[in-house]
């Protein structure tokens, strides 16, 4: 029997957490390392104007000093993959894996709801692994 596929909300990571796009690098690498996240939405008001990864953040980094100095907005990817909590996980994962991108932002009547991470997809396709081999969830097989 063929199940139902996910939307994005059952499967994304819900967060309120961004920064201001006139944040330096380093309270973004403090925010980051305090919630334990690898992505920040970048925002000016409510509107998105970028995403900033823990990877963007190591760049600077190793160019020294220079933490306090750069604005996230500057060093953000610009125009991040954005879609709505109802879309298709699989349509979702599929274009990840084309664009060769690690999340997409969830929005949720046009405001930002959550973000879908590999993350959240390995969790997803561990899930449906399990259930399709009917294994219980640690992995665990009768011998």
């Amino acid at each position: 029997m063929k199940g139902k596929i996910r939307q994005v909300l059952g499967a994304m990571t819900p967060f309120p957490y961004n920064i201001r796009a006139d944040a330096t690098a380093n309270e973004a690498a403090l925010t980051m390392r305090e919630l334990d996240i690898r992505h920040l939405p970048v925002v000016e008001g409510q509107t998105i104007v970028g995403l900033l990864s823990r990877r963007e953040l190591d760049v600077v980094g190793l160019l020294g000093g220079l933490m306090d100095q750069v604005r996230v907005g500057e060093l953000c990817t610009k125009d991040p993959y954005v879609v709505d909590v109802s879309a298709r996980l699989d349509d979702v994962v599929e274009e990840m894996s084309r664009r060769k991108i690690g999340s997409a932002l969830v929005l949720q009547n046009g405001k930002l709801a959550g973000i879908l991470t590999t993350t959240d997809v390995c969790r997803i396709l561990a899930e449906t692994l399990r259930m399709n081999a009917s294994l219980p969830p640690d992995g665990d097989e009768a011998a």
